[in-house]
């Protein structure tokens, strides 16, 4: 039997920031790149630290920005992206029990359905009861019972007599993660680019609103590598759009407005069996057809003798949206989308072609 190992762990990177204004003497000697795939969102963590390896406080920096470069050195579509503090989570509740106690006390525990929990409540996070408690209350363990479906809070507070209350709302308090922070490279940044090397770095505005440059490298360089790696999860084709066509005459002196061929074949793990059609036209007035061909590569006569699979006739001038949905592929190869415009009597200046109508764009999609 064949065993394989899977593991859940951040795609953290160890970050120093030049609070002092000077080299710092850590030498990160194991830096490693930064590893992201193609096709998904990838959310990176940075583990900020000052000269002495103390995590800092962020809240102390604003504008923490993650600079993204192809190998060209252009940015990516949408960097610099926002690198955000992380928190312990914000969990809240609602329908809860706060238990009385016998004269004075200093902790006691509240109960609330498991349903009715959203988020994650977590020990020595500071909790907002709406009624029972006065004061600061804090969460010193968290039980959640799978039989009668129920999470238990044992909260700590104030020395004081809590009388017993129910339908009680309970909202954690977001705390900071001391020098711990993340950002997400979207997976549309990363759709159209080759398979490289890309490069990165970080910048914050300090409390002195001073800019502020995080060593990435093991000599305090400001540029850390990013490894972007092909798709790790299956992708699917994007729609082939197309907007610029052709014309020629036919053996009846008719202009035909062509397409390109539109390829309907691919490598693919699952053969492509129909395709969508959608053509947007304005204003049009006349035919329009789909011709498909056998033909393994295109010549000239290709579609010499193709015989039209679909046609729609549009008798008058119309602004609309003509689609022809699960075309069956079948044996062809190339599809080739035609059209003749219906003329008009006379050409005009807004109508130096004669033609009515036009076709904008056509979208094949599987």
């Amino acid at each position: 039997m064949q065993k394989i190992q899977s593991y859940l762990y951040p795609n953290r990177i160890i970050v120093t920031a030049d609070l002092a204004g000077f080299s710092t003497e850590y030498k990160n000697v194991y830096q490693r790149n930064i590893k992201i795939y193609k096709g998904i969102n990838n959310v990176i963590e940075f583990d900020i630290k000052n000269a002495d390896q103390k995590r800092i406080d962020l809240t102390t920096l604003s504008l923490m920005r993650l600079n993204v470069m192809d190998i060209s050195g252009n940015a990516l579509p949408n960097s610099p992206y926002t690198v955000t503090p992380l928190s312990i989570l914000t969990a809240t509740g609602t329908g809860a029990t706060v238990y009385a106690t016998t004269g004075q006390s200093t902790s006691t525990t509240i109960t609330l359905p498991t349903a009715n929990v959203t988020g994650a409540f977590t020990t020595n996070s500071t909790l907002t009861v709406s009624a029972g408690i006065i004061g600061t209350v804090t969460i010193s363990a968290v039980t959640q019972d799978i039989d009668s479906a129920t999470t238990s809070l044992t909260v700590n507070f104030a020395n004081q007599t809590i009388a017993g209350a129910t339908s009680v709302s309970l909202s954690s308090t977001t705390e900071p993660l001391k020098g711990l922070a993340s950002a997400t490279i979207p997976a549309a940044d990363t759709s159209g680019l080759d398979v490289q090397s890309l490069r990165y770095s970080i910048t914050a505005v300090d409390s002195n609103s001073n800019p502020l440059l995080m060593y990435v490298d093991s000599r305090f360089g400001a540029v850390g590598t990013i490894d972007l790696a092909g798709s790790a999860v299956p992708i699917t084709r994007p729609a082939q759009v197309l907007t610029e066509f052709t014309q020629d005459i036919n053996y009846m002196g008719t202009v035909v407005n062509r397409s390109s061929a539109i390829p309907c074949k691919f490598y693919e793990a699952v053969p492509t069996a129909t395709l969508n059609f959608s053509i947007n036209v304005t204003g049009f007035q006349g035919q329009i057809y789909l011709e498909g061909t056998t033909d393994m590569t295109i010549a000239v006569n290709s579609f010499l003798n193709a015989s039209q699979l679909y046609s729609n006739t549009i008798s008058t001038p119309t602004t609309t949206t003509v689609t022809w949905t699960n075309v069956p592929v079948n044996d062809f190869n190339y599809f080739r989308v035609s059209w003749i415009n219906s003329s008009v009597y006379s050409i005009t200046p807004t109508n130096l072609n004669g033609s009515i109508g036009t076709v904008n764009k056509i979208t094949v999609s599987h």
